[in-house]
């Protein structure tokens, strides 16, 4: 194959890559400004990826990482259908301070269900332990644990019992389960150590802090179901936006063929990113 031929075959080639990719890169273009790095929720500031605030587009952020924002009060999201307050959000140790919602004002939970995180998404961190709240326990029950606490549900107030660690309701009730830190003994202060919240560390999106550095955006991508880097020049999408990580379209080859299926790659990539981001976008 002659010199001539092979630049010919890269020039159609670097052409029809310019073709293809033209839409994703207006669309590229089109959602960089629509996510902010960083942005305030209620009474939080500096909030970044993977949190999003309810309204800003689904790539904006990771699912399940949806804020509510109401500037008077704390950010709320939803985790396996408990809403909770949030009362920090550290984004160097990936760390989420919250607290149920029905226990914002109470230090006995509201709803009878159990304090239950997507483990895919958080865990806990290792200063806490859970507790079992035991309601509707007989009157007779000799129940060994941290003792009892009175609490009101349903205009109602009642003894309930405290255990330490994940238990049934047995003979009573209903058994509720919620973390508390590590080394907790007296109930007597257990409206203030629950008003503190209990921490969880989120496990999503730990490559973003090296995009941002470099001039990139995290993103989400519908198509992977992954978190993209998003960088303002091409190569447009990579672990991180430092030049080291661009491929130069432009530059000589070290020989013909490697040009060749150089610009075969980058098509066939360029194909691939298309159907996944147009996809992203219409959600």
């Amino acid at each position: 194959m002659s010199k001539l031929s092979m630049n010919s075959r890269y020039l159609i080639l670097k052409l029809l890559m310019l073709v293809v990719i033209e839409g994703c890169l207006s669309a590229l273009d089109g959602f960089n400004g629509t996510c902010d790095d960083s942005f305030s929720c209620g009474t939080i500031s500096g909030i970044g990826y993977p949190f999003r605030r309810r309204q800003d587009p689904a790539y904006c952020g990771y699912p399940g990482f949806d804020l509510d924002c109401d500037e008077r009060n704390p950010p709320t999201i939803d985790i396996m259908n408990l809403t909770y307050h949030i009362l920090g959000i550290d984004p160097t140790t990936q760390i989420l301070r919250m607290i149920r919602e029905d226990m914002v004002n109470s230090f006995c939970p509201q709803d009878l269900v159990n304090t239950t995180i997507n483990h895919e998404l958080f865990d806990y961190t290792s200063s806490y332990m859970n507790i079992t709240f035991l309601f509707g326990c007989p009157f007779s029950s000799n129940v060994v644990g941290f003792g009892s606490i009175l609490c009101r549900n349903d205009e109602v107030t009642n003894p309930v019992f405290l255990l330490p660690g994940i238990q049934g309701p047995g003979n009573c009730k209903t058994s509720v389960v919620t973390p508390v830190p590590v080394g907790f003994v007296d109930p007597t202060g257990l409206g203030q150590v629950l008003s503190n919240g209990f921490e969880v560390r989120w496990k999503v999106g730990r490559t973003c802090t090296g995009c941002m550095r470099s001039g990139g955006r995290c993103l989400y991508d519908n198509g992977t179901r992954l978190t993209t880097c998003v960088c303002p020049e091409p190569t447009f999408l990579a672990d991180s936006c430092s030049t080291t990580n661009k491929t130069e379209v432009g530059s000589s080859p070290s020989s013909g063929m490697q040009l060749f299926y150089t610009s075969f790659l980058l098509v066939f990539l360029a194909l691939i990113h298309i159907s996944s981001y147009y996809e992203c976008f219409q959600v």
